[in-house]
């Protein structure tokens, strides 16, 4: 590779000193000379190129310290009260602290390399440190010379001069001495040429070291490291000689134009790149023709008569159109908030401004400018375009929504897309996901309250601007909405809750229309003691409702616009029961009927609350019926206005529309929701992820600098493979299992929708909701999730699936009861079993009681109390006397110890929800009796019913199993219907006989033989 022409030999005589700091030197020796041949033989090597760079760089240092010396401290103590003269001083002292850098960097290298040369050590191109510090070197060439030109184009120097004249005369200083040409120049030129000639000199001596350097050794091994510093120096040649240029031209510049827009536009840094008065080209048809177009390197300007228009170029779009003229291009320049194009008589003019437009913009975003600035660029490779994406700052001016809004973020094309941060300067925020210029994704958008002197906190996903889908709000006033939105407001479902230690907590529960709740809801209020299910119509309970009280009362009615009206319901906790007219504010007024526990009647006009003082013109009925009482007792709210299939409508449709939507991993969130922590929570634990969706959420104040959350996925959520997934289930055994693990995900969309399901079951039917009237109505709930969420399933099930079920009675059974009731049921399972609890109460309440008593009796008496058949007892001998009982007690033993510990697992086990699996145990413990039973009679036996029944009640009353009615009631309403008449049936309805038999008066009274006149 030959780098430059024939250089003559190092001239010997060059490695004298020139002087010392002392000495001022007018001219400079260059360590070449063209006109002596070196002698024959001789070689520039290492250790050649090493001293002649010591020499020349001592002599360069000499310079830098007279310079340093006799004009550069002269220009920084020289005090002048002007204004002007404090920008320009600025200026000037970081040009002194670019010198002093250069002056050390040198310095200290060059002491090191002389060192080595005295030492007679050998010399390898690594010590020599223009090679092997070239960048450094470099580094410190560029931050120099772009503090001299800077201070060039603010007409430093010029200034200086005027300043300084005066001063230059009285001390006798005599610049011109310091040039090596001694022609006489102002002061202006001199100073100009002082600070920067002889360092620039000193860059192009380097280039010829390297360049002698490389034509002996180019051929040697290292020589790739001289070649590479070579062109590094060439490059910083070009430069230093284009950087001089172009502040030449932007002064000139500044000089040509008003004042007015220099003093707006003009800055140290500021460069020109192109004018439109050098190379002609206009707006197009529509703007002044005497516009003036001016390229910088950080803007572009439009000069239109008095008004500049300026235009941030990290925010500019450049691109050929034809949208003005089919049959010729033209620029098209995109803004944040304009657009317009520019076009020129000579197609080659557009083109060198497209091209240097797209290079001015492309060094702005990546912030350096190119190396050198001109010609092909990085690497010898042209100037690629700028990014069409891209991150970038703009603050909008022009009238709309956005004015005086400062967005900070991702861009395309002119408008915000991808992620950004937009700020008003009233102190609203919005931070989160971009589209074509507006929110789009998802956001959390912040809006300042004067009223409350606290923020709004929006956390949700938003639409062409809107939120919409599914969001979190926390409000100034310490409520929290959790759901859905449509157009920036409520709409489907949602939750609206008031922080406990408000004055008048409340929490709604239901479906939103407009803001307003609209469609099927739950109300509570704690300060009026009061829940309501029910319709509502613009936020007022409107149709067929249940109003339930602390104190046990039960309303079912018509409400119309917030008041109930006509006829209706009431039920108190003692099972009275009231069937009349009401007034607005739940008052008995009108005709009606009341029936009391004791079957007591009242039928007339009634005219107050209920309670004490209960007024009533009728009849007074004495108890005819028992029945009637009983009823009451068992009289069930809400079977018949308030359908289940109309209840929870807006839980479902999201879900669907989710997989309608394809269930992209984007769409997720917006029809599922998604966990995110509140202000205190991230305060105190940042990384916690625990909870998902609606269900995770605490209120807490909110601050503007809450503005993340945590959303990430689990491993298991596969939701861009839901549907997919779905598809590929062929076995009945491998869907089980995929829905079980699909349920227990919090961030699975089936997990998703059935924490849902059970938040909005928990609201409404614990605390004031956990009244028995509501039994079915939550009954009712459970099966049809159970059953919508199947009809679901089967929908993205393949066609294929019936018919890879090898089992046909797996296939034909395959319902809501066998495939999803037993995996969600857990999930409602505290508040419906508390529900049949209390429904259950009074039969359980009997139940408990003949347990008890028979509990009194020891095994061998219950079972001689039981009439259990003698010879299924484990005796060989059954006429003991009473004396001898306790034999009889210990050969009963093998019932309890084979038994009891089947049995006492049934029900006990608090984590057991699902029917089939309790069914299960109890057709173990039915096992166990037979299997004892074989075993007392030494062969094999099946028992007949008369001999189970008693068998089982010894085990039920020794299993001492509570709440059993309850559990019986919950098993026999969620069991699969396609198995009446089955073993699990015929188990069961033992059970429920067992049951029975031991409420019975004599049992719960403790009617029993005297055991002391009879023998074992």
């Amino acid at each position: 590779m030959k780098i430059a022409g024939n250089l003559s030999f190092l001239l010997p005589g060059l490695m004298s000193h020139p002087g010392n700091s002392s000495q001022r030197s007018t001219t400079f020796s260059p360590p070449f000379s063209s006109s002596s041949p070196a002698p024959a033989g001789s070689t520039f090597k290492e250790k050649t190129a090493a001293r002649s760079l010591v020499e020349t760089d001592k002599a360069f240092l000499d310079y830098l310290a007279d310079i340093n010396k006799n004009v550069l401290q002269h220009l920084l103590h020289h005090n002048t009260v002007d204004q002007k003269w404090h920008n320009q001083m600025t200026q000037l002292l970081n040009l002194n602290e670019k010198f002093h850098a250069l002056w050390d960097q040198t310095g200290k290298m060059c002491k090191t390399l002389k060192q080595l040369i005295q030492q007679d050590k050998p010399v390898i191109l690594q010590d020599i440190y223009i090679i092997s510090n070239k960048t450094g070197i470099q580094e410190v060439y560029i931050q120099y010379f772009s503090s001299f030109t800077n201070f060039v184009v603010i007409g430093g120097f010029d200034y200086l001069a005027k300043k300084t004249c005066s001063y230059f005369k009285k001390n006798k200083v005599n610049l011109n001495t310091f040039l090596t040409n001694s022609q006489k120049a102002e002061n202006s030129v001199s100073l100009y040429r002082i600070l920067h000639e002889r360092i620039r000199e000193q860059a192009n001596q380097y280039t010829l070291i390297l360049t002698r350097l490389y034509e002996a050794t180019h051929k040697t091994a290292g020589s790739d490291g001289i070649s590479d510093a070579l062109k590094g120096f060439v490059d910083l040649q070009k430069y230093i000689s284009q950087v001089l240029d172009v502040a030449s031209l932007t002064k000139a510049l500044w000089k040509s134009l008003e004042r007015k827009v220099t003093d707006v536009l003009r800055t140290p840094e500021r460069r020109v790149r192109e004018e439109s008065r050098n190379i002609p080209i206009s707006v197009s048809p529509g703007r002044s023709g005497h516009d003036r177009i001016l390229l910088f390197d950080d803007v572009f300007v439009l000069l239109r008569g008095s008004d500049i228009h300026c235009y941030d170029l990290t925010t500019l779009w450049i691109e050929f159109t034809t949208e003005e003229n089919p049959n010729r291009r033209s620029l098209k320049v995109t803004s944040p908030e304009e657009s317009f194009t520019l076009s020129a008589k000579e197609p080659s003019h557009e083109a060198v401004w497209q091209w240097k437009l797209n290079q001015a913009i492309h060094q702005c975003l990546t912030g350096k400018r190119d190396f050198p600035l001109w010609g092909k660029g990085v690497d010898g490779h042209s100037p690629s375009s700028p990014p069409t994406s891209r991150f970038s700052a703009y603050t909008f001016k022009n009238e709309g929504r956005l004015k005086n809004a400062v967005y900070e973020g991702h861009w395309k094309k002119g408008v915000p897309h991808g992620k950004g941060t937009l700020r008003w300067d009233d102190e609203r925020n919005y931070t989160g996901d971009f589209r074509d210029g507006k929110e789009h994704g998802f956001g959390v958008c912040v809006i300042p309250r004067k009223e409350t002197e606290g923020y709004d906190c929006y956390k949700c996903h938003w639409k062409d601007g809107k939120m919409h889908g599914y969001g979190i709000c926390e409000y100034s006033n310490n409520t929290v909405y959790r759901g859905y939105f449509k157009d920036n407001v409520h709409h489907g479902f949602g939750i609206l809750e008031g922080s406990r230690t408000d004055s008048n907590p409340l929490r709604y529960v239901g479906h939103w229309e407009n803001d307003k709740k609209t469609g099927y809801g739950v109300w509570e209020s704690i300060n009026s003691g009061e829940s309501y299910l029910g319709m509502w119509l613009e936020d007022q309970r409107h149709g067929h409702g249940i109003v339930v009280t602390q104190s046990g009362l039960c309303y079912e009615g018509i409400f119309t616009s917030d008041k109930l009206t006509g006829k209706g319901i009431l039920l108190s906790e003692d099972n009275s029961l009231y069937e009349g007219e009401f007034t607005e504010d739940l008052m008995l007024k009108g005709k009606g009927k009341l029936t009391f526990p004791n079957g007591f009647t009242i039928e007339g006009v009634f005219s107050s609350k209920f309670g004490n003082g209960l007024q009533a013109t009728g009849i007074l009925k004495t108890p005819g019926n028992e029945e009637t009482a009983e009823s009451a007792a068992q009289l069930q709210m809400g079977l018949h206005g308030l359908p289940v299939e109309e209840r929870w409508t807006g839980i479902f449709e999201p879900f669907v529309e989710y997989l309608q939507a394809g269930s992209t991993e984007e769409s997720d969130e917006s029809f599922l929701g998604f966990h995110i922590e509140t202000g205190r929570t991230m305060r105190k634990t940042p990384n916690n992820n625990n909870g998902a969706g609606i269900i995770a959420e605490t209120h807490t104040e909110v601050t503007t600098e809450n503005l993340f959350c945590n959303r990430e996925s689990e491993k298991f959520s596969a939701n861009t493979d839901f549907i997919e997934n779905l598809k590929k289930q062929t076995d009945y055994v491998l869907l089980q299992q995929y829905l079980e693990k699909s349920f227990q995900s919090s961030k699975h969309p089936l997990g998703k929708i059935l924490q849902t399901q059970a938040l909005v079951f928990q609201a409404t039917y614990s605390g004031m909701g956990a009244n028995k009237h509501l039994l079915t109505m939550a009954q009712g709930e459970v099966k049809y999730h159970a059953k919508k969420l199947l009809e679901i399933i089967r929908d993205y099930l393949p066609e294929s699936f019936n018919k890879e079920c090898k089992d046909r009675k797996t296939r034909d059974e395959m319902n809501c009861y066998t495939l999803v009731l037993p995996l969600i049921l857990p999930k409602f399972y505290p508040e419906l079993s508390m529900l049949y609890m209390l429904y259950h109460e009074k039969d359980d309440a009997l139940y408990w009681q003949g347990i008890v008593h028979l509990d009194l009796l020891s095994d061998a008496e219950l079972l001689e109390f039981l009439d259990v058949q003698k010879h299924l007892w484990p005796l060989k001998n059954l006429h003991l006397t009473a004396n001898q009982i306790f034999l009889c007690e210990q050969s009963v033993l093998p019932f309890s110890n084979r038994v009891l510990p089947e049995s006492k697992t049934f029900f006990c086990d608090s984590t057991t929800a699902d029917p089939l699996e309790k069914m299960d145990t109890l057709f173990r413990t039915f096992e166990e009796i037979e299997k004892t039973v074989s075993w007392v009679l030494g062969r094999e036996y099946k028992l007949p019913m008369d001999d189970l029944l008693p068998l089982l009640i010894y085990v039920v009353s020794r299993a001492r199993i509570q709440h059993l009615g309850a559990e019986l009631h919950l098993i026999r309403d969620m069991m699969d219907p396609c198995g009446i008449g089955g073993i699990y049936d015929f188990l069961l309805t033992a059970l429920e006989s067992c049951y029975q038999y031991i409420q019975k008066e004599n049992r719960r009274l403790g009617e029993f033989p005297d055991w002391n006149q009879r023998g074992c």
